[in-house]
């Protein structure tokens, strides 16, 4: 495939786990929501073809790599993005265009805001 496209991208949408993480102290004091989606070219076909999970990527250890950074206290959600951007590229190194989206609904902040989203892609 052109500009190293994999012929299949395998997406986890609107993932919710709840952390503390927040600049202010007061978004560190109690746990609140953040919406995780993961998106990556991935060539599943011989997978597809047999039917066989041990030739496509089991989107359960994504879940729990997501839930696994979540645990861990950021400041920025930015660090967030990144660092599950970056553990789905290690334990996954065929993987192509990783797009991780963290969304934030609590943001405090003086005025409406649905949330906050930051989109890392790797």
């Amino acid at each position: 495939m052109e500009n190293g496209t994999k012929p299949g991208k395998i997406c986890l949408n609107n993932m919710e786990f709840y952390g503390v993480h927040g600049v202010p102290d007061a978004e560190r004091r109690i746990k609140q929501l953040y919406i995780i989606s993961v998106s990556l070219d991935f060539d599943f076909e011989e997978a597809a073809k047999n039917d066989d999970l041990s030739k496509t990527i089991n989107y359960a250890e994504i879940y729990q790599m997501c839930r696994k950074v979540l645990k861990n206290e950021f400041k920025l959600i930015e660090t967030i993005a990144y660092n599950i951007a970056h553990l789905i590229k290690n334990r996954f190194p065929d993987t192509e265009n990783i797009e991780v989206s963290v969304k934030k609904p609590q943001v405090q902040m003086k005025g409406k805001l649905e949330n906050a989203e930051v989109v890392y892609n790797l």
